[in-house]
Order: structure tokens, then C-alpha cells, then sequence
């Protein structure tokens, strides 16, 4: 047991166990070939939601894979265990445009009132100011151990455009950071998911994030 590896699943190939893991509540995803030599897939933003996709063949010469993120559509992706590079081959098309370099996500520890870091994850406009006015948007559920990724969604476009930070908190109670996550926010300890969620807010405020009274929350 680790309460940093959380293992969500695994594929066996001939050449290659395939093994998808949260670490410290991010999607990894580890090949680990028949010499135990092994390696994280690297992906390019600080945050994101990834996994492994429908692998017909029983060799792998390439991984497909899904990804996407709150700045990056739904992606597909080839995987070269070889090079390790990976190689575009589908992304959602967005039919009222959309530029993901006009947007920037980032990842963020928030200290809880009994000490436990809980991640955040945040997406804004690139353009917008981030300061004490800066409206807020704070999503959280934290229940029967469901992750909430921090993915791709075209509603939320409109926020954003309009110059609100969006974030997500990765409360106790779903098990983003693993089965003892998820024990953390239940029954006799449920009261620490929604100390979790003031807190997350709280310490926005104090980074400078927005301010009390421009914060619209959210859960379900």
C-alpha cells in the first residue's frame, strides 16, 4: 500500500505491463518492459486527466492513449515505448473555435485546518489579472470516491471568457489521492470534506486567487 501510488489499472502486453496510477491525485501512466526497465510517460501540462485506450494488438509498438486537460480538448494520442514520443491523432473540434494557447491551467497544495495538502486545479484566460477582484468559480464534490478529473469542458469556455478563475478541489471523500482519500471523507470523517472545501477557499483568498464575496461554489 503507498498513499502517494494509487494503481487504478493495468494492461498486460507481450512486451510491455502498461500500469495506470494517481500520484499524489495526477494521472501517471507507467510501461514497465521484460526486463523491469521502466519509465512515467511524460506529459506536457501541470495538470490534466489521462489514460490508456483500446489496444487491440498484443505487442505494442504504440500506446494509444486519451488525454485532456482544462485548457486541452479530448485527445488522442499515440505513445512510442521506443522514443517515447508522443504523436497526435485525433483532438475534439470545438464548432465555435476555440484557442487553448489563450489559456493556462496550473496545479496548486492547499493547507487544510488539520495540516493535509489538498490539490487544486485552476484554468483562466491568459489575459486575465489574477488579484483580491478576480471573480472565482470553486467546484467540489467529495463523495463515494469519485475522482474529478481535471478535464476538458466547453460550458465553463464562457466563464472563463469572462474573467473568472476556475478551480476544482480535490476534496476528501472521492479518492483522487488514493482509497485512504476517499476513507478520509466518510462517515465518522465526512466533516473534513467540507472543512476541505472552506479551507481550499480560504487559501485562495490568502494567495491572492480572489477575494470573500467573489467566490460563486459549486458541488454535485
Amino acid at each position: 500500500g503507498s498513499d502517494t501510488h494509487y494503481l487504478t489499472d493495468f494492461v498486460c502486453f507481450d512486451n510491455l505491463l502498461v500500469v495506470e496510477e494517481r500520484v499524489e491525485g495526477l494521472d501517471q501512466i507507467r510501461l514497465i518492459d521484460n526486463n523491469n526497465i521502466q519509465h512515467y510517460i511524460e506529459f506536457p501540462e501541470p495538470t490534466y486527466s489521462a489514460g490508456v485506450g483500446t489496444n487491440a494488438e498484443s505487442h505494442c509498438d504504440l500506446l494509444r492513449i486519451g488525454y485532456n486537460s482544462m485548457v486541452t480538448p479530448g485527445t488522442v494520442w499515440d505513445y512510442n515505448p521506443t522514443t517515447r514520443e508522443l504523436v497526435t491523432r485525433k483532438v475534439q473540434e470545438i464548432p465555435s473555435g476555440y484557442d487553448s494557447s489563450a489559456y493556462v491551467s496550473n496545479r496548486r497544495m492547499i493547507t487544510a485546518r488539520d495540516g493535509v495538502q489538498v490539490p487544486v486545479s485552476l484554468v483562466h484566460r491568459k489575459d486575465t489579472a489574477v488579484n483580491s477582484d478576480t471573480p472565482l468559480y470553486l467546484y467540489g464534490y467529495g463523495a463515494y470516491g469519485s475522482a474529478i478529473p481535471p478535464g476538458f469542458s466547453t460550458t465553463r469556455l464562457s466563464l472563463l471568457d469572462r474573467g473568472f478563475v476556475f478551480a476544482i478541489a480535490h476534496i476528501r471523500g472521492g479518492d483522487d489521492l488514493g482509497y485512504h482519500w476517499y476513507e478520509a471523507g466518510k462517515l465518522g470523517n465526512r466533516t473534513n470534506t467540507f472543512n476541505d472545501f472552506v479551507d481550499v477557499a480560504r487559501g485562495l483568498i490568502a494567495e491572492g486567487t480572489s477575494s470573500a464575496g467573489r467566490i460563486a461554489i459549486a458541488g454535485g
